[in-house]
């Protein structure tokens, strides 16, 4: 009877650490979604911006090939697919805006007493705030775009004159600085929601830790790690010379030598190792089996973590290229420069601490960086690049066979294409057909050890 008694009460309490275990896993996983719709919606106000910045070159070029402005009059100019690119992408952020405020409603609804409520529901709140300011800034972006269109089909008018084309033109400047004021109270919501989620996922992660340790499941070893624990630790050596350098505009690769083979592509990986689920092992794992190399862009926060930490050595010691995605993820461009220094020179610390090898690439986030961010960059003896595209964080592409097709088929896949991808469960199931659909179109995967790096400075 009192055996009985006892089994009950220990499956009573492996119950409420089930339900403690599932809160803190869920509220893991809405940190990842919301960081990923975050993401998107970032990408695609920058996208607003480049196209608003290309707006003078298309205009200069239907002027060049238009100089009766016939086309500005039945409206085929190219300026106005500008305009409507930009309109379609308004629309697309306003539907990601309102994914992120479902996304965050369930994350405020979590009421599991371990998790660190009070912090979830300041981040609902910076999440509010972000939302609405982004909201008001599309509502007015909207009200400029359509005074665009009229000034633009104004330069068709049988009355209009050079007064027109410069008051036009100043009015279409005013409307572009008034754009940019009114991302001001976007971008500091996002600082301080990427503060918040960065000390809410550290909370949540130790939080796990516990739970799995009263669980008694640390002696558990993944089938990862074991897979991992039998590669054989190869290190990398450095080439006898490189072949590729990544083109410092557009982040391609592409060939040193003029008979270099330019179609070549590039996988690269963020957000590497995510916490407290990574699939970065995995994914290299993959990788390695098909022949293939990457770079894994790290982000310094998350090496505060024992099996992060021997997760990347791991990555590592398979041959990876390791590369610096930034320790907190901030905005480079907001951030003074020793602010800079400290978020990529302590990421670059940790990195050899592990690995023995300091990182050669940096990527920022965001794709955001700045003349200090170069110069930090060149003294650290690293290469900046972006990327040429990714899909990995637009929810109709987070399903693994979505995902390779778009990734294989992309519009934006040419020579040197460098392919964004991150620690996601969906890009881990999409990785291999991916390599498998690039090689079908004769594109070799380049090995990040023969891309050249300037040599690093004291600092």
């Amino acid at each position: 009877m009192l055996r009985g008694k006892k089994i009950a009460l220990v499956f009573a309490g492996s119950l409420v650490l089930s339900a403690c275990a599932d809160q803190v896993k869920e509220a893991s996983e809405t940190i990842t979604q919301i960081k990923t719709e975050e993401t998107e919606i970032v990408s695609q106000m920058n996208e607003l911006q480049q196209l608003e910045t290309a707006l003078q070159k298309t205009f200069d070029e239907s002027l060049a090939s238009d100089e009766e402005l016939k086309t500005f009059k039945d409206g085929s100019a190219a300026v106005f697919s500008n305009l409507e690119e930009r309109r379609s992408l308004t629309d697309s952020i306003e539907s990601a805006l309102d994914g992120l405020a479902d996304t965050k409603a369930d994350f405020v609804g979590l009421d599991e007493e371990t998790l660190p409520l009070d912090q979830i529901q300041a981040t609902g709140e910076t999440l509010d705030l972000f939302t609405e300011n982004s909201l008001a800034y599309l509502a007015a972006y909207r009200e400029n775009l359509d005074k665009e269109e009229e000034l633009l089909t104004g330069f068709g008018a049988d009355d209009a004159t050079f007064e027109t084309f410069f008051a036009g033109i100043e009015t279409i400047n005013l409307n572009a600085e008034t754009n940019q004021a009114n991302l001001a109270p976007v971008a500091e919501n996002l600082a301080i929601l990427d503060a918040q989620l960065v000390e809410l996922e550290t909370a949540i992660a130790a939080i796990g830790t516990e739970v799995s340790g009263a669980a008694d499941t640390s002696s558990a070893v993944s089938a990862t790690s074991e897979s991992a624990a039998a590669e054989e630790t190869k290190k990398k050596a450095e080439p006898v010379s490189y072949e590729y350098r990544i083109n410092p505009e557009i982040s391609t690769v592409q060939p040193i030598a003029e008979d270099g083979n330019t179609q070549v592509a590039l996988l690269t990986f963020d957000d590497a190792p995510q916490q407290p689920n990574s699939y970065t092992v995995e994914i290299a794992e993959t990788v390695k089996s098909k022949d293939a190399n990457a770079i894994f862009f790290v982000m310094g926060q998350f090496l505060t973590n024992e099996q992060a930490r021997e997760d990347i050595k791991t990555v590592y010691d398979m041959g990876f290229e390791i590369g610096n995605h930034s320790y907190s993820h901030p905005d480079f461009q907001s951030l003074t420069y020793d602010e800079q220094l400290e978020e990529i020179k302590s990421t670059n610390d940790l990195i050899e601490e592990i690995t023995g090898e300091r990182p050669r690439f940096l990527r920022a986030p965001y794709g955001q960086y700045n003349e200090d961010t170069i110069a930090i960059a060149a003294a650290e003896g690293m290469t900046i690049m972006n990327w040429t595209y990714g899909y990995d964080w637009v929810e109709e592409f987070m399903e693994g066979t979505a995902l390779a097709d778009v990734m294989v088929n992309s519009k934006y896949l040419g020579d040197g294409a460098n392919l964004l991808m991150h620690d996601r469960p969906w890009t881990n199931d999409a990785i291999g057909a991916i390599i498998d659909g690039l090689r079908a179109k004769d594109i070799t995967i380049v090995d990040p050890n023969v891309i050249e790096s300037p040599e690093r400075e004291e600092m």
